[in-house]
């Protein structure tokens, strides 16, 4: 590629001498295989030039009808206008909220080393967190959604060579939608106006709603979008307290009696130029004008072009406003707003409002990133998925995991005499628990696994060994890089050896002390000296 020589020529010097190209870091091929300009570094010059851009804004109803481009760019500006404090603070807190969401990645160790790793540095070494707050950022405020580029080896507008080897978030300005199942998206450089034509295999569209017109090519209804209407009535209450609180005139019609206009702007340009003498800014002095006929006194009275309506309410009007942002971004209000006052229903009210709520928006995008992570960015032996269980669930998984032991361990009954039948085995009570309160009784709790017990041929033991040789036992990396070993314990022998493989490997990320890692070792060992008889 261009970009590969250019680099490999810099490298190299004046070309006279032949100096072997140096190997690139897998950051540093990622940042090749890109189609995005900001991958590639550039220049840092010694001083820097501030530009500002001063754009008028437009009037109240700026927000163009659905859909277009300039829909869009106005929804993007619209959230973050002043006044808009609780939807930019909602939108803050549905990313907030994924942000610190922890997630694993399961498969053969080797596998998932290197899957965890491209998650983990993803857009371009900034990490998960970063690439996450922006795809929801134009999830959740953009009609078109958000993009994805997958960056892999191969042209960059052919099918993707081998493994996805990063991930990049997209502008959703610069991406235009096709309809093309095999180039789905035409991609704009922003500052060269240059167009890529994205492959399936490079490209991910996550969009909120999308359109069941074919024409529309999958554009869809954002949160933002669905709060329209109720936040341009929250901006011009915001607008109205902010011209009540200045000392500026609010629009309307005053009407003079008893007075000529040359004396009205004469006694003006006197207040004003008093304001200017004393350094009045914010706070000035009341302005004051004179009658000189006692028999016609000087009147003016103000006709407010604006006011609010009759028993106006703004405590209650904002609790409807929240409840509404609530039901656009699918979740709980007190997700957003913390009930302090009013009647807060009963206990199960509250249980049922927040389970309901779990599973609209949230359940909703995390079931759309674990879809898109499994189909488009990993091989078929790994998995990933978010650890989406609050202390709520836990608790009630907890309550039920114990009403399950007690009911399986009451079946036991201890023989009264030598030889009676028992009701249950000792081998059959472990099973049952093994099966049912998995949380707690892993397989290695068992002596045989009845339930899974099944014959398998030499050939499909050997394809298991096999792959168990070439990408290592099956473990779960957490976000952090910590490893778990998942294969049972039906040998026990080689079960011990993944869990060591397991503390090594978090020794060499830093994760556990040496100490800790000697202390597990020794157990280990004397453990199966014991079960040797040594």
């Amino acid at each position: 590629m261009a970009k590969r020589a250019a680099r490999a020529k810099t490298e190299a010097g004046d070309g006279n001498l032949p100096v072997e190209a140096k190997a690139l870091t897998p950051q540093q091929e990622i940042d090749e295989l890109s189609i995005q300009p900001r991958a590639q570094p550039k220049a840092v010059p010694e001083t820097t030039a501030s530009v500002m851009w001063f754009v008028q804004s437009g009037g109240d109803d700026e927000i163009a009808a659905w859909w277009s481009e300039q829909r869009d760019v106005g929804l993007r500006e619209f959230w973050m206008l002043p006044g808009n404090d609780i939807l930019a603070g909602a939108v803050s807190s549905m990313v907030k909220k994924f942000k610190a969401m922890s997630w694993v990645v399961e498969g053969p160790q080797r596998v998932v080393g290197h899957y965890q790793n491209v998650l983990s540095e993803a857009e371009f070494g900034h990490g998960w967190g970063t690439l996450l707050g922006k795809t929801l950022t134009d999830y959740l405020t953009q009609d078109k959604g958000a993009f994805w580029e997958l960056i892999g080896r191969g042209k960059p507008d052919e099918a993707i060579e081998g493994k996805v080897l990063g991930v990049a978030h997209l502008d959703s300005a610069a991406c235009q939608l096709t309809g093309d199942p095999v180039y789905p998206v035409l991609y704009r450089t922003p500052k060269d106006k240059i167009s890529h034509k994205m492959h399936a295999t490079r490209v991910v569209h996550l969009v909120d709603m999308p359109s069941p017109n074919q024409g529309m090519n999958s554009i869809g209804f954002c949160a933002v979008s669905r709060v329209i209407a109720a936040s341009n009535v929250l901006l011009k209450l915001a607008k109205y307290k902010n011209e009540k609180l200045s000392d500026l005139p609010q629009s309307g019609l005053l009407l003079f009696n008893n007075l000529m206009p040359t004396k009205w702007e004469d006694a003006t340009a006197n207040y004003q130029r008093e304001r200017r003498r004393m350094g009045q800014e914010l706070w000035t002095n009341v302005m004051t004008l004179f009658g000189i006929d006692p028999a016609h006194p000087v009147s003016a009275e103000f006709i407010n072009f604006a006011g609010l309506p009759d028993a106006f309410d703004e405590r209650e009007a904002t609790d409807i406003y929240v409840n509404i942002v609530a039901l656009a971004f699918g979740v709980d209000v007190r997700e957003f707003w913390p009930l302090s006052a009013g009647p807060m229903g009963t206990a199960a009210e509250t249980l049922i409002m927040h389970q309901k709520a779990r599973g609209k928006g949230v359940g909703d995008i995390v079931s759309t990133l674990e879809r898109v992570v499994n189909w488009k960015i990993l091989a078929p032996s790994v998995s990933f998925g978010f650890d989406f269980r609050d202390d709520e669930e836990d608790r009630q998984r907890a309550e039920l995991d114990k009403a399950r032991t007690e009911t399986i361990m009451s079946m036991w009954q201890p023989p009264k005499a030598e030889g009676e039948e028992m009701p249950v085995t000792r081998a059959e009570l472990r099973q049952m628990l093994a099966d049912n309160v998995g949380d707690y009784f892993k397989e290695d709790f068992l002596e045989v696994d009845v339930t899974e017990e099944v014959e398998a041929t030499d050939t499909e033991r050997e394809e298991k060994q096999m792959m168990r040789d070439r990408f290592g036992p099956r473990v779960s990396m957490d976000h952090k890089g910590v490893v778990r070993p998942l294969d049972g314990r039906r040998n026990g022998r080689l079960a011990v050896d993944e869990v060591l493989t397991a503390v090594e490997h978090n020794y060499r990320a830093g994760l556990v002390e040496a100490e800790d890692l000697a202390e597990f070792a020794m157990g280990e060992l004397l453990d199966r000296r014991r079960a040797n008889g040594g």
